[in-house]
């Protein structure tokens, strides 16, 4: 092969992806006959053919009778079963034709089931509906991680006759299935969503990619899953605001400031939290603090407030993580971590000092403008 198929050929796979190549043109493209082989006929099993009603006598007879060459049959290897060309195999008796010319398959009794399907649907003498939905049943009891469309494209049928199939059957499957072009995907996306929802709530400024690679989903519906998170922060809006009494209604009582050690800094609790019942220590209410500001609006969209709850998320590690790390660390890291570590810490209490200023401070008004006359 020169420089210049090979790169042809890397264009071409590239251009057309696996899902849209034909699995049977080795089998039956016009060039591919280095691997034909003559095989007498005599050695043949015919007993294999996915056709219910049997082989056709008129349509041999016309084979028969033809002055042209019969293409190649397939022939599983081992075993000699005929794969497909039974009535090109039934020609060559009545010619009176010792062999015929043949290609080699290799793989098991269910795979060559499938390939013969698959032949006899796309050439020759086309199987019937009860033949097709009867090689559909089949195939989902031997193959039941197969996808809908896979089978479908496989027996000529649609993707909803195989599932009306598949339910008949009562063959649900696993919770993932094996789709045309070889992957692996869910069944249902529901468990996707909520990962993708998860990383979104913890990273908003992960990228879509990256999502969707963690999350076992499509970029399209880690997409679907940020713009519906978005709603929701803007329903929730509304609610926050104050409302103001009514008149001759008790105003509301004042709730008392939480400390700096059980809450991060800020004008109190955010917006919307509530302390889940029985939650004591300070580890647990800083989960939820956390949980609740990412649910925040004013912090997930805009780039300061990303960044700060990337940094809170990362700083908030449960002592179990904390005990894997530390156990995981050289030797000769351990005065090198612990100097950073003390670093952040200082670094965390000048922080909180600076929000508890602003928090005491008293919130900064605009002035009105003034139209000043030339």
């Amino acid at each position: 092969m020169t420089n210049s198929e090979a790169v042809l050929r890397r264009r071409d796979a590239r251009v057309h992806p696996p899902e849209r190549e034909d699995p049977e043109a080795r089998y039956t493209a016009p060039g591919a006959g280095a691997d034909v082989e003559w095989v007498p006929v005599a050695e043949l099993d015919l007993s294999h053919s996915p056709r219910s009603a049997g082989e056709n006598g008129e349509h041999i007879r016309v084979l028969a009778e033809s002055q042209a060459d019969l293409p190649p049959i397939i022939v599983q290897r081992g075993t000699n079963r005929v794969v497909d060309g039974v009535h090109r195999v039934r020609a060559a008796r009545l010619r009176g034709e010792p062999a015929v010319r043949a290609r080699w398959f290799d793989g098991d009794d269910a795979s060559a089931f499938v390939l013969a399907v698959r032949l006899n649907v796309r050439h020759g003498l086309p199987l019937s509906l009860a033949d097709r939905k009867a090689a559909g049943t089949r195939i989902l009891c031997e193959q039941e991680d197969w996808s809908n469309r896979a089978i479908a494209s496989a027996v000529g049928l649609s993707p909803k006759t195989i599932a009306a199939l598949r339910e008949a059957l009562g063959r649900p499957g696993g919770r993932a299935r094996i789709g045309r072009d070889g992957r692996v995907r869910p069944v249902s996306t529901a468990a996707g969503r909520e990962r993708a929802k998860e990383m979104l709530l913890r990273e908003p400024a992960s990228s879509l990619r990256a999502v969707s690679a963690v999350a076992g989903v499509s970029t399209g519906t880690v997409r679907d899953v940020r713009d519906q998170l978005a709603r929701e922060s803007r329903a929730v809006i509304p609610a926050q605001r104050r409302v103001a009494p009514a008149p001759g209604a008790e105003p509301p009582r004042e709730r008392s400031a939480p400390s700096a050690q059980a809450a991060p800094p800020g004008h109190g609790s955010p917006p919307g939290h509530h302390a889940p019942p029985g939650q004591q220590g300070g580890l647990d209410r800083s989960t939820a603090l956390l949980r609740s500001l990412r649910t925040d609006p004013s912090l997930r969209f805009n780039q300061s407030g990303r960044l700060l709850l990337s940094i809170l998320a990362v700083a908030a590690i449960d002592p179990q993580a904390q005990d894997g790390l530390v156990l995981d660390l050289p030797d000769h890291c351990l005065d090198f971590v612990a100097e950073l570590a003390q670093a952040s810490v200082q670094a965390w209490q000048g922080l909180a000092v600076r929000v508890s200023q602003r928090r005491s401070a008293p919130p900064a008004r605009k002035q009105p403008t003034v139209n000043r006359k030339p």
